[in-house]
């Protein structure tokens, strides 16, 4: 069954662009590169070789690859899922059986009110067990990329042999199963091991013959079925850094040409020191260079990043108050909220003084560069602040933010639904470690007293 998240053919490149003019900084000639190959994915263009499905991004860690590929999947397949109420939130038994009671009494005398009761529960129960397998009482929640359907990801780990790699070809089956249109992303595929984990790889990517639609077989047996990727789009990333201190395409190279030169000689001395000849389909599928962002561009990636990190955040504050809601028969309670969630230049200035910090040492010790950076306090601090925001109990869970700073709120109507008003906003704070440099600086969300410092 194709995703329920997936954008229309005809807004994909649209979304897209409008995505990477927003959250995007620098490589402004590979996204737009990107945009043509979006064309021949959603049907402008005619799709004949493995390099019309498969676009492969390399140069220098932390130079954007992973979040270009990122906003192209965001771009196919919006980044959220439903989830269903909790049955407990409907108060199906209760409700049910009190409204079964009083139908008892009226027509049995006491002895019917405990058999409409009973009646009145399970009949509750049936219905709304009917209704929770429709799609009307579910709500959307957010499913960060690659967690969405439609998205799969994977990063192949140092030395990986053929066991790994098909391993991935039934996971690929799987999520082209699901949807035919999937967005396929394989991080650094330069850590393959040896020439049959490549060759096994550069077939499933384009086929045998080198130009047929691609197949994936859906499990490990000889009958498995095998699932066409003609629909799919492959993103492909690798650094191809031999040592972790050069830098294959720096900051200042900001022409095409220059930029795919020096990628495709690192391409050549990468097959060089793994002692194997360039697979054929390596050389089918073009190159897409990146270069080192530099440091104002770093800086801005910083401030986009914290843009985003606000969108999500009041995205799981309502995720919070809809799941804290509950839908007993007779007795509605819903929690909405009217706030919003800022930061202040002290947030930007934390998170842009340690970014800084830890990429002044690494140009001096080597190490991952620019936007690694900021993926990395994303996966260690932010997202699970993220989490805990989204949650319905803990004191840094939304419900309990809005509940600590004012009542809601309340407006009950006559037949006994009552709504929860909050209208508090947060901010995101980002707290320097002055004690401890170069450590993660810590996050949290706090109710916004006159305006975020």
């Amino acid at each position: 069954m194709p995703c329920h998240n997936a954008v229309s053919r005809e807004a994909v490149l649209r979304t897209f662009e409008a995505q990477v003019a927003a959250h995007y900084v620098g490589q402004q000639q590979t996204w737009h590169y990107v945009s043509a190959a979006l064309e021949s994915y959603t049907g402008g263009a005619p799709r004949a070789t493995c390099s019309d499905w498969t676009v492969h991004f390399t140069g220098p860690s932390g130079s954007g690859k992973t979040f270009l590929a990122e906003l192209i999947g965001n771009a196919a397949f919006e980044p959220w899922g439903e989830e269903a109420y909790d049955i407990a939130q409907y108060g199906v038994a209760s409700g049910g059986g009190a409204l079964g009671a009083a139908l008892g009494w009226m027509v049995g005398g006491p002895l019917g009110v405990g058999l409409g009761a009973t009646a009145g529960g399970l009949a509750a129960q049936k219905v709304m067990q009917a209704a929770m397998s429709s799609e009307s009482l579910g709500f959307r929640v957010p499913h960060p990329f690659p967690s969405q359907c439609g998205v799969l990801q994977h990063k192949f780990s140092r030395g990986s042999s053929l066991a790994e790699v098909r391993q991935w070809e039934y996971r690929v089956a799987h999520e082209l199963r699901r949807d035919p249109t999937s967005i396929i992303v394989v991080d650094d595929i330069g850590r393959l091991r040896d020439a049959q984990a490549f060759e096994h790889f550069g077939t499933l990517l384009c086929g045998v013959g080198g130009n047929s639609i691609p197949e994936f077989r859906a499990g490990p047996e000889p009958d498995a079925p095998l699932v066409p990727a003609g629909e799919a789009l492959f993103v492909l990333t690798s650094d191809l850094e031999l040592d972790e201190t050069e830098i294959s395409v720096s900051c200042e190279t900001d022409a095409w040409e220059p930029m795919l030169d020096a990628v495709r000689a690192q391409s050549g001395r990468f097959w060089q020191v793994m002692q194997l000849p360039a697979p054929d389909w390596w050389q089918q599928i073009s190159l897409v260079p990146f270069r080192e962002l530099c440091a104002d561009e770093l800086a801005e990636v910083t401030r986009k990043y914290l843009a985003r990190q606000i969108d999500l955040a009041s995205r799981q504050v309502k995720v919070s108050l809809q799941r804290s809601s509950s839908w007993v028969l007779g007795a509605q309670r819903m929690h909405r909220w009217t706030g919003s969630i800022r930061h202040g230049p002290r947030a930007l200035a934390a998170l842009d003084a340690y970014v800084g910090e830890i990429a002044a040492r690494s140009k001096l010790e080597g190490g991952r560069q620019g936007g690694w950076i900021v993926a990395d306090f994303d996966r260690q601090v932010m997202k699970p602040a993220q989490q805990a925001l989204a949650s319905t109990s803990g004191e840094h869970a939304a419900h309990t933010l809005l509940y600590a700073a004012s009542r809601p709120r309340v407006e009950t109507t006559w037949l006994n639904y009552t709504t929860f008003t909050h209208t508090t906003s947060l901010c995101l704070e980002v707290i320097a470690r002055d004690d401890a440099p170069g450590v993660f600086p810590r996050v949290q969300f706090s109710p916004m007293r006159h305006l975020c410092t």
